[in-house]
């Protein structure tokens, strides 16, 4: 087994205990049978998963005889209770599109959902299932936008890390240059990215397919904390539409 394999088939355990648990709290009592065929695996490999709840300190109890099963305490009841059916919802009204995926996060973004998903009551899980199959939200623009985002990974530690560029940028007019920018957030708009940073004149917008070359910088900063992305964004689009 090589190192990639064995560390998919851990990470898939790590969510099915996961789903274990949430099926628990929100079903109540489960037979083994009743967990294998929700979770698409054998009775013995439930029956592993069970040994393996329990030693990592998860209070999961078995009842014997016919009506028996698995079952948590009842003080282990799922947080979603606390969530009202409208916000449950708008959870699952989520855009879709290219932004996902080419932020490297589309697969975790479904899989959270589906575990959200399992873990909330019958009602909700319903009604959450009902919206999804009505309302579909596509963020791609009918022209076309950028076929590729380059720099986009780079552009992400940067951020994570607070670190500055170094960046060789063309503007729309032809113009071009290079200098070092502070990068404070990513806007994707219609299928384009654009990389939102201080250059030392002013917080400006860049389009991520016109950056020719980006580097890290080994300068590290502090963002402003009263810089909001979103606003900025939308004072941008106010005055670009006005040109």
């Amino acid at each position: 087994m090589t190192v990639r394999t064995e560390k998919r088939e851990k990470n898939m355990r790590a969510d099915r205990l996961i789903s274990i648990v949430m099926l628990l709290q929100t079903d109540g009592k489960m037979t083994a049978s009743e967990l294998a065929k929700r979770l698409e695996v054998s009775e013995r490999t439930i029956y592993r998963d069970m040994d393996a709840l329990s030693l990592a300190g998860i209070p999961v109890y078995a009842d014997a005889g016919v009506h028996g099963g698995f079952a948590l305490p009842d003080h282990y009841k799922s947080p979603f209770h606390a969530l009202t059916t409208d916000e449950i919802q708008s959870l699952f009204v989520h855009a879709t599109g290219s932004v996902y995926e080419q932020l490297g996060i589309g697969g975790a973004f479904r899989s959270a959902l589906q575990k959200l998903m399992l873990a909330l009551p019958e009602q909700e899980r319903k009604a959450a299932a009902w919206l999804q199959e009505r309302i579909h939200l596509d963020t791609d623009s009918w022209r076309e936008g950028d076929k590729e985002a380059p720099n986009l990974k780079l552009a992400q530690q940067a951020i994570w890390e607070q670190r500055a560029v170094t960046m060789a940028y063309t503007s729309r007019s032809g113009v071009g240059g290079t200098f070092e920018l502070k990068p404070y957030g990513l806007v994707a708009k219609g299928g384009i990215w654009f990389l939102i940073g201080e250059t030392e004149e002013k917080v400006q917008a860049f389009r991520l397919s016109r950056i020719e070359e980006l580097e890290l910088s080994g300068t590290y900063f502090d963002r402003p904390e009263r810089f909001d992305l979103q606003a900025f964004w939308k004072q941008w689009v106010e005055r670009f539409e006005l040109r």
